[in-house]
């Protein structure tokens, strides 16, 4: 119940202005000059996650292993924390280490290791039984951004990658929560508690289900809004009920394409329907919709909330 409560609250703090032009800047000079990790994260002044680490007594466990890769959140991601959820979690012991510990990555990824994948990649963490996706979004096509873009679990590894002589540390935008890809949060799960009720009627009358079919494929949803169905002229949400799942289809894409990976252009649906994205300062619109919630993390993939249906 805890994750539950602090997966909505830390979504809720993580949403950020969309920015492409935001790129991994690797800061090769520092691999001739290796420093331990914990003096790399004084010097760039992350206090707060040093403080965190000393509370949980994981420095010293960091400071003393050889080989691994930590994605570090800024001071200011923790501040963007709800003040109460904060301190909800300082004073869980076994939460606070699951969400630090969900942050590193026994094996080292260097920026080369990280150049070479392909588009999206799971790694284990020392939290031990939930992963963290990585996406690496490069000019591949209409719907994905030009040059490098690299996000874990959706949050920009941005600014500069400090390489140090018992690890890599990579720089986040935001703290990550384990819960986002823990096996049941599903995007069913996900609608329900952001409170997409309209929505889900479709998949309730397709007979679809919260469990996850192991023969998914990695999607993104853009999720019209309970306000979005109830702004549909007299009729139509009645008569979209009768086909639900060309309205589902017209709201896929194939791929897990958080804010970060989308780009202007026109991109495939599920049903053949070529939907314009527009990236404009500040936002994304897709077809004739606003993205309002973006980045809601589910197993399968992400979902963005939008202000309008695409009727096709």
């Amino acid at each position: 119940m805890k994750l539950l409560i602090i997966s909505v609250l830390l979504t809720a703090a993580s949403a950020q202005i969309f920015n492409s032009t935001n790129y991994l800047n690797y800061n090769s000079s520092s691999e001739n000059n290796c420093e331990n990790v914990l003096t790399v994260l004084k010097n760039r002044g992350l206090t707060t996650l040093l403080g965190l680490l000393a509370k949980t007594e994981l420095d010293s466990v960091l400071g003393g292993l050889d080989g691994f890769t930590i994605f570090a959140p800024t001071n200011e991601a923790f501040e963007a924390i709800d003040s109460k959820v904060f301190q909800m979690i300082l004073g869980s012991p076994d939460l606070l280490n699951q969400i630090i510990l969900y942050h590193v990555v026994p094996p080292k990824m260097s920026p080369t290791w990280i150049s070479a994948l392909l588009f999206e990649y799971y790694l284990p963490t020392l939290q031990g039984e939930i992963p963290l996706r990585l996406n690496v979004y490069r000019k591949k096509g209409s719907s994905i951004v030009s040059g490098e873009i690299v996000t874990v679990n959706g949050a920009l590894i941005f600014d500069s990658l400090q390489v140090c002589n018992n690890g890599y540390v990579y720089f986040i935008e935001k703290v990550l929560n384990p819960r986002d890809l823990a096996p049941d949060n599903t995007q069913i799960e996900v609608l329900k508690n952001n409170g997409f009720t309209t929505l889900l009627k479709f998949y309730e009358i397709l007979g679809l289900t919260p469990e996850v079919n192991i023969f998914f494929r990695y999607e993104t949803l853009f999720a019209p809004t309970d306000e979005a169905f109830a702004a549909l002229p007299p009729g139509t949400l009645e008569s979209l009920f009768a086909n639900p799942r060309a309205l589902l289809r017209n709201h896929f894409i194939s791929g897990t394409f958080y804010k970060y990976g989308l780009v202007s252009g026109p991109v495939p649906t599920y049903s053949g329907l070529n939907v314009e994205v527009e990236v404009i300062p500040g936002g994304a619109i897709f077809g004739n919709a606003n993205v309002v919630l973006p980045d809601l993390t589910t197993v399968e993939g992400v979902i963005h909330g939008i202000d309008a249906v695409i009727l096709g």
